[in-house]
């Protein structure tokens, strides 16, 4: 444990772990803030004027929106969302369009849509695996059968994929029957913050080695591993004594 100490350090001491450590910090603080610049909405006023929400507040408003689908994913939570889609459209025309009101678009189609995006998948051609069209779907069809129809696709999709190999179209209808359902849907969490996070870890993998390479090399550079290889604990003990520690200065970074 000693050893163990002294290593940790002897580390800590050198100005470059220093250096690597604060970078290291001060991109933890960059890597929480970009996702939250980023976020933006158009929030409706009820005199017809729109204000435009950004970073904390938005977040805080597409929650709130969300919080009306979150929980469990349910054949006749689904059904309703895709019959109130279907109204909507009916009335103002396609989502897409311009001329489609803000405030319909913001009040009834955004806190529902992620119950839909399931639906064009799972109601695609077996054929060709094109989806479905969301006014081409009878609500109907979806009444207690929804995952029934997640199955099929599955099927056909691996049909359409691994059509000489049996086996691995048995093995992923067996994994799909492993789930459990009804799924729960997670709402109010954005999917660029974990683009972000991938990228943060892949920066923080790069930074732990500049750590936990001088550990190794810089003594073998100085000619100083020459001589410890002969002390009483300069072998095997010495050895994992520096990884021990590189890895763990590595973990405590990654926290």
């Amino acid at each position: 444990m000693r050893l163990f100490r002294l290593e940790i350090k002897r580390i800590l001491k050198s100005r470059r772990t220093l250096i690597i450590l604060a970078i290291a910090l001060l991109l933890s603080v960059a890597m929480a803030y970009l996702p939250i610049s980023f976020e933006g909405i158009n929030r409706p006023n009820e005199d017809g004027t729109v204000t435009e929400l950004d970073g904390l507040a938005a977040i805080k408003y597409k929650q709130d929106l969300y919080k009306t689908s979150a929980g469990e994913v349910t054949p006749d939570r689904i059904k309703s969302a895709l019959e109130t889609y279907q109204s909507c459209v009916r009335e103002y025309g396609p989502v897409e369009e311009e001329g489609f009101p803000l405030a319909v678009f913001i009040e009834k189609i955004v806190p529902f849509r992620h119950l839909l995006m399931g639906l064009p998948e799972a109601f695609a051609d077996p054929l060709t695996g094109i989806g479905a069209d969301l006014m081409d779907i009878d609500p109907n069809d979806i009444d207690g059968a929804y995952y029934e129809k997640c199955a099929e696709h599955l099927q056909d999709v691996m049909r359409n994929e691994q059509r000489e190999n049996e086996t691995a179209q048995q093995k992923a209808l067996e994994k799909y029957s492993e789930l459990d359902t009804p799924f729960y849907l997670h709402s109010g969490i954005s999917k660029d913050a974990f683009d972000y996070i991938e990228f943060y870890i892949l920066f923080l993998a790069i930074l732990c080695v500049a750590i936990a390479a001088p550990t190794f090399a810089g003594e073998y550079q100085t000619g100083g591993d020459s001589i410890l290889r002969t002390t009483k604990y300069g072998r095997k003990q010495l050895a994992i004594t520096k990884i021990l520690a590189a890895f763990t200065l590595c973990v405590y970074t990654n926290l």
